[in-house]
């Protein structure tokens, strides 16, 4: 490669002249020579132009083939896709470089008509591409650079905004392509073997091999960027959070349909979470800023004197991309780079091995690796390169932001136009200062499968990387012995690897082999040993079980996975008690644990009593949320004897004796049991412990096993509880738990107890409880006893009863009969359930419902306009922090601390007071998708709704305002998304103008 003009090189030095005269704001684009003027960039670096506008326009992913081929992806339809009865106008370009000096002068257009194509990655001979709804293959066969070969691989993904649509195909080390879903719902299918069932990808993310087409949902929730590390690690950047770790590997959640895991990675920023802080030096764009003198002091309001030097947060952290190259000094090997298009940045972290995951560090400290000037720069990816320099894509647009998270008002005033400047685009090289030697062309396509062996020990990962692929591609196992004894002998640990994951490629690996690699100097090498142990089944079980007391964390942890997956043994279960004594409060050993197949849950629950019991010694947070998995997996799977035998340890075994542990035990089964109500009717089950755990000394473990008492035949119990019912003189605690004990009796014979407490007692914990135990009983005479105590009861009696009564169709039918005869006045509906109501699955109950109720129908456009004078005044945070507790802390939770169903608010201090505003005052206008709403209706007509946190094989995870709720989904009849938000609108009506101006100017102060 030939150094470019000195006129396209942008160093360090050059950035004082460009910080004395800062680029105003929407100034319009700058010409590539320009934009090269408003770089700062790491000491010791320098920013080089490959390509321009016209040969990239609007680039999202850049790819190198084994020839050194350039392949670039062109995301024209943004913001939308065509519409109907037009072409889409996305393409794939071919780049060259004719005369060698470092600059892209020609261009053939590879593929077009390719809907929003947002990820490529080559593959025998051609290219892997994501169009949603579909992953296409290819190929130009004839050496024109034109694709005379289009094939769908895969179809059914979801037509999302471009922010979150299918993009990124990764080759992994494990030769699976993975692709990135960001979480949307579909149901996907190959059109070449329709037979094969379908891959539901709700939640989840996409992986499929190529070679032996298998396709499968994968872990992790990226939206526009992943990678992995040279240990096969990946890491994906979402919005906000810029830099995720994906802990637990795909497939081992699926071993355990009961076990719910709402994450599977881990934020391993140590600079700030959930959003870090970032240094940019463009200013912010008009349609972020109040057009006032507000607009050149950005948070002159709430922190004056910091304008200038005040950190801004992620907002669109994209293309998450691992270093791989061999130019870069040391320090940065296996470092991240991600780009944040809208603060117009590079952002570079360091990682440091923490446990079974790693500690992400900035470089440098107190900037940005690479800052921009120019508020048009948009590095959305990255790509490694045959010269071992990296490469950023800069999709320069001047509006990056999806025109839905944008306020009408906002648009209309500004006129933007969310095209402006779709015949741009850049690629830049980043290339260090110190002198190199020229690297050689990339010819890997014509090297023998011997030299591509050699090649997996290059200092350059690019090309370990591609060596790897086309040895898996070709097919070729005479090269099988060579592989083997790279495997054993080579000197880097890399190249080991490699070679263990091209020999699995090629069907060809041997228990021998990986025995040889689990006891490998390198720990990496010995935990992929261990992932690949598992084809062997049995054979490498001691060599895996020996694993679990690896002194490397990482090495135990995957050991912990791998040994749950052996064929349950006393051997296997006491190792994994061994995992949990020797991490007892790291979430991710406990949920490597957890995985294994239920039918482990109950003997390594016993060998942890046995041989560890200082693992209950304290109770803490983390281990009493194991031990209520264990008995949620016991409780949803268990049969009669597997109940019974963890009851019989809850029950009587030493280390338990503390009430934390009895408590946590008892509320995991609960939720287990309630999980197959259908499989444990109401008395069905038959238990001494129950009896023994409802007459424990301590209080808090007797109404712990109250929860659990409808499943259990306890008709002494239930007649001691009727007695107790009776007796309005007994503490709140035992009518509590003589209510949960009635659920277990016939309704004829305990309805009577139950209404003496729900209208005759003074304690209102006592009459929410005794209306719950009512509406749990399939029976109308049930909901008309519990809506007899609405015309004297509170707001909390009312919720509780109003939140009971809709979650089962029958008594719902009769709430909104309720309701039209007058005993239920509309307005005394708490808010939140007029809106479930109106979204109700029956369509009887919905219409009946939205006959009587009397919904806000105001505009919202109209709601906003009339609100705007809030944002004339001057806000005081600290009011606004009264505010917020007051009226959203149940929902969103400041200082970066996740709300129950509502986002994390610790990155909106960089939006306007107007975005804020539309956002409160119209929540529906744009709701972001992880907090989407979600309804569901079980077959035997119960109604659920919440967020979408979780979902296995055999389960669904809402996230409700009080606690999760966890389904069967062979008990669910319907399941939807709701385009309508939780959050209540009207809110303008609960605050003054001046509360309202407070509340935001809290928010942009920064939580």
């Amino acid at each position: 490669m030939h150094a470019p003009p000195r006129h396209l090189v942008a160093s360090t030095a050059g950035l004082l002249s460009v910080l004395a005269c800062w680029v105003s704001v929407d100034s319009g684009p700058l010409s590539p020579e320009q934009a090269l003027e408003s770089f700062q960039i790491a000491e010791g670096f320098r920013l080089e132009l490959y390509a321009s506008e016209p040969h990239v326009v609007d680039p999202v992913e850049m790819v190198f083939d084994e020839n050194g081929g350039v392949y670039v992806a062109e995301l024209l339809d943004n913001p939308d896709d065509p519409p109907d009865g037009e072409e889409p106008l996305s393409r794939i370009k071919y780049l060259e470089d004719t005369d060698g000096d470092g600059l892209v002068d020609r261009h053939t257009v590879f593929a077009d008509r390719l809907l929003a194509v947002e990820g490529i990655a080559p593959w025998k001979g051609g290219l892997i591409a994501t169009a949603a709804p579909d992953i296409l293959y290819l190929k130009d066969t004839d050496g024109d650079h034109r694709a005379d070969l289009r094939e769908t691989l895969y179809t059914g993904f979801a037509l999302a905004h471009v922010e979150g649509r299918l993009s990124n195909p990764r080759l992994g080390l494990d030769n699976w392509f993975y692709v990135v879903n960001h979480g949307y719902p579909g149901e996907v299918s190959s059109p070449s073997r329709p037979d094969q069932p379908t891959v539901n990808v709700r939640n989840r993310e996409f992986r499929f091999h190529p070679l032996r087409n298998l396709a499968e949902a994968s872990t992790g929730d990226a939206q526009f960027g992943q990678d992995y590390n040279e240990w096969g690690h990946w890491f994906i950047a979402h919005n906000t959070v810029h830099l995720r770790h994906t802990v637990l590997p795909p497939g081992y959640l699926s071993r355990n349909p009961y076990l719910s895991v709402e994450d599977t990675e881990q934020d391993i920023s140590d600079h700030g979470r959930p959003a870090a802080s970032v240094f940019p030096i463009s200013q912010p764009q008009q349609w972020r800023i109040e057009r006032t003198e507000a607009r050149r002091q950005r948070y002159a309001e709430t922190r004056p004197g910091r304008e200038e030097t005040l950190a801004g947060y992620f907002t669109a952290a994209c293309g998450s991309t691992v270093y791989l190259g061999d130019r870069f000094p040391g320090v940065f090997k296996g470092s991240v780079f991600v780009g944040e298009g809208n603060g117009n940045l590079v952002h570079c972290d360091l990682l440091s091995p923490d446990g079974p995951t790693y500690a992400a560090g900035r470089w440098p400290e107190g900037q940005d690796f690479l800052a921009s000037t120019d508020n048009w720069f948009r590095p959305v990816n990255f790509s490694n390169a045959p010269d071992g320099h990296l490469y950023v894509v800069d999709y320069y647009r001047q509006y990056l932001e999806h025109p839905m998270f944008i306020p009408d008002a906002v648009k209309r005033r500004l006129k933007m136009d969310f095209r402006s400047g779709d015949t741009l685009g850049r690629i830049y090289r980043i290339v260090p200062d110190a002198p190199h030697a020229e690297p050689r062309p990339a010819r890997l396509g014509s090297a023998s499968s011997d030299e591509l062996v050699q090649m997996l020990g290059h200092a350059n990962g690019w090309h370990r990387r591609t060596a790897h692929r086309l040895l898996v591609e070709r097919q070729v196992r005479t090269v099988t012995d060579h592989l083997v004894t790279l495997a054993r002998t080579h000197r880097n640990p890399e190249a080991r690897l490699h070679a263990l994951w091209v020999l699995e490629g090629l069907d060809s690996l041997s228990a021998e082999t990986v025995r040889n690699a689990l006891a490998d100097s390198h720990p990496a090498v010995r935990e992929n040993a261990l992932r690949l142990s598992e084809t062997f089944g049995a054979v490498l079980s001691a060599e895996a079980i020996r694993a679990t007391r690896d002194a490397n964390p990482r090495v135990a942890f995957q050991a912990a996975l791998t040994v749950g997956s052996l064929p349950a043994s006393e051997s296997s279960a006491a190792a994994l008690a061994y995992v949990l004594a020797r991490y007892p409060d790291e979430r991710w050993f406990q949920a490597a644990v957890a995985s294994a197949p239920p039918t482990l849950a109950v003997p390594v629950f016993t060998a942890m009593l046995r041989s560890n019991p200082m693992f209950f010694r304290e109770p803490n947070r983390d281990r009493t949320a194991y031990v209520r998995t264990v008995g949620n997996v016991v409780g949803a799977n268990g049969s009669n004897d597997e109940i019974e035998s963890f009851l019989t340890l809850v029950a009587s075994s030493m280390p338990l004796a503390a009430s934390n542990w009895r408590v946590a035990s008892l509320k995991g089964l609960a939720s287990g049991l309630s999980l197959r109500s259908g499989r444990h009717p109401s008395g069905a089950l038959r238990s001494p412990s129950i009896s023994a755990l409802l007459g424990d000394d301590s209080e808090p473990v007797r109404i712990a096993a109250s929860g659990i008492a409808r499943h259990f035949d306890l008709d002494d119990h239930v007649r001691h509880a009727m007695t107790v019912a009776a007796d309005p003189s007994n503490t709140t605690n035992q009518l509590l738990v003589a209510a949960r004990i009635l659920q277990a009796g016939r309704f004829e014979e305990v309805a009577e107890a139950l209404e003496t407490m729900l209208v005759g007692s003074n304690d209102p914990t006592v009459r929410i409880e005794a209306a719950r135990s009512l509406a749990a009983f399939e029976n109308p005479m049930a909901a008309r006893i519990v809506l007899s105590s609405w015309p004297e009861a509170g707001p909390a009696l009312r919720n509780a009863v109003a939140e009971s009564l809709i979650r089962r169709r029958l008594h719902a039918a009769v709430f909104v009969q309720a309701l039209a005869d007058g005993t239920v006045i509309a307005e005394e509906i708490p808010a939140v359930t007029r809106i479930r109501l109106a979204q109700h699955p029956d369509q009887q109950i919905r219409h009946a419902a939205l006959s009587n109720l009397s919904l806000d129908v105001r505009d919202r456009d109209v709601a906003v306009r009339d609100s705007m004078d809030a944002l004339d005044l001057r806000g005081e945070p600290e009011n606004g922090k009264d505010v917020f507790r007051r009226e959203c802390a149940s929902c969103h939770l400041a200082k970066a601390t996740r709300g129950r169903i509502g986002p994390d608010l610790s990155g909106v201090n960089n939006r306007s007071k107007e975005d804020l505003l539309t956002s409160i005052l119209d929540p529906s206008y744009a709701i972001e998708d992880r907090f989407r709403n979600y309804l569901l209706e079980t077959v035997d007509g119960r109604f659920y709704d919440g967020i979408l946190v979780a979902e296995t094989s055999a389960t669904l995870t809402l996230r409700g305002e009080v606690e999760d709720i966890v389904v069967l989904k062979e008990n669910v009849a319907e399941f939807r998304r709701s385009d309508i938000s939780l959050m209540p609108e009207g809110f303008e009506d609960a605050v003054t103008s001046q509360e309202l101006a407070d509340l935001i100017a809290y928010l942009r102060a920064g939580l």
